[in-house]
């Protein structure tokens, strides 16, 4: 199986590296103690898994020893890689969301307010979500800062292998008047990966911790991220509302691939 190929190079790879370790190094550092803002804050571009990330590969091993139950597709697909999620629309209400696209392009004043987030959301970081958290220059939470890079990581893996399911134009492919204020990335364009990864995070956070006040904060920056894909012409609403979909859905078998780090994330903060 293809999905199975990637995998299993990813792993030859990193085979002794995984989130769930690097986020253990610090572990017994003092939780008020200042730190450099800039360790461990890896990002990621959304077009590519690189080797210098630290890939959960035992994490992502749990996930493919979750085979389908239909006797047809166990020994091929994976039940996360078939989850129901609807396929993207056809051309008519396509060309209604490229409208949007237009008119959101004609407002130069709001995408110029927006253009620095755009530019600084372009490659994802845990830093749009532990500043949420007021946690971005306290020691003491590597394992939360562990696990939100992992999402990441993790999701930016299955996210491609359901763009490439879909295999969706872009909007400026469709619509050549649009003008991207970024680069357009090379796969497709269903769903959108940042709004996949943003949401799985805000997911997995309200799983650990539903009571937090936090938990709201991080599904308005999820959908403020995503959104802003959509200003920068990369995405219309539908890629963004898809990722949200395939976030809630993937929720169940994230938490059972990374469920000892949900755990230490949840140790870090009761």
């Amino acid at each position: 199986m293809m999905a199975t190929m990637a995998v299993a190079s990813v792993l030859t790879s990193v085979a002794n590296k995984s989130v769930l370790n690097k986020a253990s190094l610090n572990k017994n550092k003092n939780k008020n103690k200042n730190k450099n803002k800039n360790k461990n804050k890896s990002t990621m571009d959304g077009a590519s898994l690189g080797v210098s990330q630290l890939i959960p590969s035992f994490e992502l091993r749990r996930l493919h020893q979750q085979p389908s139950r239909n006797a047809y597709t166990a020994a091929r697909r994976f039940t996360w890689e078939m989850l129901d999620i609807l396929p993207p629309p056809g051309p008519d209400y396509t060309r209604l969301e490229t409208t949007v696209l237009l008119s959101m392009q004609r407002r130069d004043r709001e995408r110029v307010r927006r253009l620095p987030d755009i530019q600084i959301e372009s490659t994802i970081s845990v830093g749009e979500f532990t500043r949420a958290l007021h946690i971005e220059d306290l020691g003491g939470f590597e394992q939360t800062e562990g696990l939100f890079q992992a999402i990441l990581t993790a999701c930016e893996y299955v996210g491609l292998i359901y763009k490439s399911q879909f295999n969706r134009l872009r909007p400026n492919q469709f619509e050549p008047m649009l003008r991207p204020l970024l680069a357009v990335p090379v796969h497709e364009s269903y769903p959108s990966n940042h709004s996949f990864q943003c949401f799985s995070i805000a997911f997995a956070f309200s799983t650990i911790l539903p009571e937090h006040p936090a938990t709201d904060e991080l599904a308005r920056i999820a959908q403020n991220v995503a959104e802003n894909r959509e200003w920068a012409g990369l995405h219309y609403p539908s890629d963004t509302q898809a990722g949200r979909d395939l976030a809630r859905r993937f929720a169940p078998y994230l938490h059972d691939a990374f469920g000892p780090l949900f755990q230490a994330v949840h140790d870090e903060w009761v």
